[in-house]
């Protein structure tokens, strides 16, 4: 069907609204997603205050962040440190936080999909055989006690910038310790955990010592992801404000393109995905909707340009009163301090007994409800800056999801036009907008087997899926 038949198809959409065309091209596939996760806290507090949730209320945060937002990754914090220097015997380690996490989150979180996760061994010094030594224990001690061996393990939070828990600049120190760590893991029997590196402060720091890691071939065999974060605060993309003001008026930074394009094809010169792994700070209010388009948009940029994989928000949840714990003397005790947490996909009020889901949580549910692990991304174009798109060809169910970000003030319509799929059913999706998020939209038949038709309210965000007809033959992606 051409354009000006399908066209002609949309008075189900409403003629006032412009028309906009998207073509999607399954010929072109680009990266096989992860998925999407965020630093992973237990929801038992680290300190003296034990568990802060009560029974029920602990069922509703589960759920509402791994069944309503549906997180399958997440890099789990498990405070896994040595507690004295190793003796003659074996070493000896606090394994606070791992029988938490296992009995208060990933056994009721691992029905609802949340299974991907990976161990953070947080290590924070320069010395090669230290780090093999801790983050090897953590591995060994989950693996052990609780029969679980990730894929991953993430050894480093900003190892040379930012936090630099390993030590400014000290980027030999981060290609040795990923040496020696990656080889203690295969001596202890894990011969295909991966490791997820360096997650430095930027994207231009992160580029920098992923180089160093992969010209070294020792180190190169252990690197299973090149992880970066988005800062500094303030940044184009840590800022929602500045997201708004530049991809969101169809205008992205071209330097922040560059730079994410070119550790892309670093990563994909080895084999490798791109996973952007933390930000924070979006200083947009918490639980509204320039969050919520904010993040869509940033989401969008981060698999467009720089190709990731998967995408994480900075925690998964927290709690009022862990906050006024851990900010004590701080701000912790102000009356919205709770909702500075901007960027955790849900906040508890446990006074109240109130789980949110965060406008970040929302954003990201508007790309992971849709899609499952191993799905490809497509390329896809759009005929305006305005109406951001992402597509992907999923495999369970078999479907072309889209994920349509309209950033005019002014209602689209947009004609999807696909090359290399069929299409065949009803196209299904939910929208959101100031007035609702994640509102279901009434299912339509597909216009033909190759296009369909949709609406897109203005300053709105809208996923729709649209089942594939047969088993088509189709390009892997990378």
């Amino acid at each position: 069907m051409t354009i000006a038949v399908l066209a002609a198809c949309v008075l189900a959409v409403g003629s006032a609204a412009a028309e906009v065309v998207i073509t999607v091209d399954n010929s072109k596939p680009r990266q096989v997603m992860e998925g999407f996760g965020a630093t992973t806290f237990s929801l038992v507090h680290s300190g003296p205050l034990g568990d802060t949730l009560a029974p029920d209320l602990r069922q509703r945060t589960v759920e509402a962040c791994y069944g309503q937002v549906k997180l399958n990754l997440g890099n789990l914090q498990i405070g896994f440190v040595r507690r004295h220097p190793a003796a003659s015997g074996s070493p000896k380690f606090d394994t606070f936080g791992s029988e938490a996490m296992k009995k208060g989150l990933i056994d009721p979180a691992g029905p609802l999909g949340f299974t991907d996760y990976m161990l953070s061994a947080n290590l924070r010094n320069g010395k090669p055989e230290d780090g093999a030594e801790q983050g090897a224990a953590a591995a060994v001690f989950w693996r052990d006690q609780f029969r679980i061996s990730p894929r991953y393990l993430m050894p480093f939070n900003e190892p040379t910038s930012g936090n630099c828990e390993v030590g400014r600049g000290q980027t030999g120190a981060v290609v040795a310790i990923v040496k020696a760590l990656g080889k203690r893991l295969r001596e202890e029997g894990f011969k295909d955990t991966l490791l997820v590196a360096p997650c430095e402060e930027t994207v231009a720091r992160s580029l920098e010592v992923a180089q160093a890691i992969l010209d070294d071939p020792d180190a190169r065999a252990y690197l299973g992801a090149v992880g970066y974060h988005c800062y500094p605060y303030g940044s184009p993309y840590a800022d929602v404000r500045n997201i708004l003001k530049t991809a969101g008026q169809g205008k992205p930074v071209a330097g922040e393109i560059e730079v994410r394009r070119r550790l892309r094809d670093l990563a994909a010169k080895h084999g490798l995905a791109t996973w952007m792994t933390e930000v924070s700070h979006g200083e947009a209010p918490a639980l509204g909707f320039d969050l919520l388009r904010g993040r869509a948009i940033h989401i969008h940029d981060e698999l467009v340009y720089a190709d990731a994989a998967a995408f994480f928000a900075m925690n998964n949840v927290w709690d009022l009163v862990t906050h006024r714990d851990h900010f004590k003397g701080r701000g912790g005790d102000a009356p919205d301090a709770l909702y500075t947490e901007m960027d955790t996909v849900v906040l508890i009020d446990n006074e109240k007994a109130a789980v949110h889901i965060t406008g970040m949580g929302y954003a990201i549910g508007h790309y992971a409800r849709w899609l499952r692990r191993g799905a490809v991304r497509l390329e896809a174009e759009s005929a305006d800056p305005l109406v951001q798109v992402t597509a992907f060809r999923g495999d369970s169910p078999k479907r072309l999801v889209l994920v349509i970000i309209n950033n005019s003030q002014h209602a689209q319509t947009v004609l999807v036009d696909v090359k290399g799929l069929g299409l065949s059913g009803k196209v299904t999706g939910e929208q959101s907008t100031e007035k609702a998020f994640w509102k279901a939209l009434e299912p339509r038949e597909t216009t033909s087997a190759v296009s369909f038709a949709a609406a897109l309210p203005p300053l709105s965000v809208t996923s729709l899926a649209a089942p594939l007809a047969g088993a088509p033959t189709a390009p892997a992606g990378r």
